[in-house]
C-alpha cells in the first residue's frame, strides 16, 4: 500500500534488511536487501495484500463494465518478480 510505506533516510554505511516475523511456529524470514556504503542513501518498505489486490481489480472491471468502457492490461518489465506473479 504505498500510502502506508515507510522511508527513511540512511546517513551511514551499513546493512539493510528486511524481516518477516510469522505470528505462528514458523522461523522468521530475513533478507540483506543492500549494503550501503559511504554516505548512504534512502531506503523504502511497501507491501500490499492479496485482498487489496484483487479488491482493485474488481474495482477496476466493475467500473468498466458500468459505463461500458474498454479495460485493458497494461504491464511493465520489472525486478519485482514475486509482487508481479
Amino acid at each position: 500500500d504505498q500510502y502506508r510505506a515507510t522511508d527513511i533516510v540512511i546517513q551511514e554505511s551499513g546493512k539493510l534488511k528486511l524481516v518477516f516475523v510469522p505470528n505462528g511456529h514458523n522461523e522468521k524470514k530475513e533478507f540483506e536487501v543492500f549494503n550501503f556504503t559511504g554516505a548512504g542513501g534512502v531506503a523504502l518498505s511497501m507491501y500490499n495484500t492479496d485482498e487489496s489486490i484483487r479488491a482493485f481489480a474488481e474495482a477496476s472491471m466493475n467500473t468498466a463494465y458500468q459505463k461500458k468502457w474498454p479495460l485493458y492490461l497494461s504491464t511493465k518489465n520489472t525486478i519485482l518478480k514475486k509482487y508481479d506473479g
